[in-house]
């Protein structure tokens, strides 16, 4: 596999083990369609690069695999402190982006 795939199957597998935790946590359901959005285009980002060739080689795929590590780091540690659910949806928000920008490159 490689490094851009992991870095979005990991972002998918997060999202994915903590998502009810996160729906729970939301207090309404704009919260909660926010939570379910950014998940659903996290989840569109990894299937659609499965069996996709990423060109490793790239700088431009490896600064968004390094940005991706870098913000999967901030995410993770945001959804265990879940203080307020707005950061914690921002956190997600930011990086399914850079998720969906490093898909856009197959």
């Amino acid at each position: 596999m490689t490094d851009a795939l992991q870095a979005l199957q990991d972002q998918y597998i997060l999202l994915t083990n903590n998502l009810s935790s996160l729906s729970a946590a939301c207090q309404n359901n704009t919260e909660k369609n926010a939570v379910m959005t950014q998940y659903v285009a996290c989840r569109t980002n990894y299937f659609n690069c499965i069996n996709q060739m990423f060109h490793d080689d790239d700088p431009s795929v490896q600064a968004l695999v390094a940005q991706m590590k870098q913000e999967q780091t901030t995410l993770a540690a945001a959804v265990k402190q879940f203080g307020a659910i707005a950061g914690v949806i921002t956190a997600i928000t930011t990086a399914v982006q850079t998720g969906a920008a490093l898909a856009a490159k197959i």
